[in-house]
């Protein structure tokens, strides 16, 4: 009987560390080229496999999240390397290679408003656009 107590402390202590561990999460701000924030910009991540050699083991899976009105945003993911695409409607969207290793990696993107949106095309021919 004491065996069996002690075995269901030990069993309930490790799944109480295993819960503990706080899961990594890759966090940021979004902000346009004057430093203003830009709510609702969608920040995708796609794990790169790369990592993967190096026992970093993201997920399988793309994530998707949106900047609230300040600009931020967070997504929970293991460790690993990512590919993070940052867009936003009138702005360029960018794309960058980022490795999260501790509990909590920060990524803030500046977008910079398009070209072609910022012209007025109106009759006017651009290149590129039907």
């Amino acid at each position: 009987m004491n065996r069996s107590i002690s075995a269901l402390v030990v069993v309930l202590l490790f799944l109480a560390r295993l819960s503990a561990d706080p899961q990594s999460a890759l966090t940021g701000q979004v902000t346009d080229s004057e430093g203003a924030v830009i709510a609702n910009a969608r920040v995708l991540l796609h794990w790169d496999s790369s990592g993967s050699a190096v026992g970093h083991l993201g997920f399988k899976q793309d994530a998707i999240v949106v900047t609230d009105a300040s600009g931020h945003y967070s997504a929970n993911v293991p460790a690993g390397f990512y590919d993070v695409f940052v867009s936003a409607p009138a702005f360029t969207p960018i794309a960058a290679k980022v490795i999260v290793k501790e509990q909590k990696a920060m990524f803030d993107a500046k977008l910079y408003v398009d070209p072609l949106v910022s012209k007025e095309i109106g009759g006017m021919k651009v290149e590129g656009v039907r």
